[in-house]
């Protein structure tokens, strides 16, 4: 695991924050520590509600291969990103803020019973979920 690239999410959360979005981002990197994309939310921005900042970095992925990747995120990869990353080939998730505390923070959008590792636990591939990892400094983004 390495926080220089988890505090990039944080800082991307910020990014979106800014610019109107939720505060949310994430970072793809490859097995040799190399930044394959990055993401930011850009729900509202675009309209697409599927913009999350997860989906944003694989989308972004292009050519670069996501298989044995790992997806740095600001906050805990929802239901439909958490599958994503699945489908991906993504095998490891770092988040900083869990989905039980940002959601007393932030208001709107669907609130899940199922969080990231049991989403990715279900599918038949191993893949190791880390978090919350430095949540204070993603919480602190999500209260500006």
């Amino acid at each position: 695991m390495n926080t220089i690239h988890l505090r990039r999410a944080i800082a991307l959360a910020a990014e979106a924050s800014d610019a109107g979005n939720r505060p949310f981002g994430a970072v793809l990197i490859d097995e040799t520590g190399f930044v394959i994309a990055e993401g930011r939310n850009e729900v509202t921005s675009s309209g697409d509600p599927t913009a999350h900042a997860e989906l944003v970095a694989i989308r972004g992925a292009a050519d670069n291969s996501t298989t044995n990747a790992t997806m740095y995120a600001s906050g805990e990869p929802c239901p439909m990103c958490s599958a994503a990353m699945v489908w991906a080939g993504i095998t490891q998730i770092v988040f900083a803020a869990s989905e039980i505390e940002f959601s007393k923070i932030l208001d709107g959008g669907p609130r899940f019973q199922l969080g990231c590792a049991e989403i990715v636990a279900s599918a038949n591939v191993e893949i190791s979920v880390t978090g919350p990892v430095l949540e204070a400094e993603s919480l602190a983004v999500m209260q500006r």
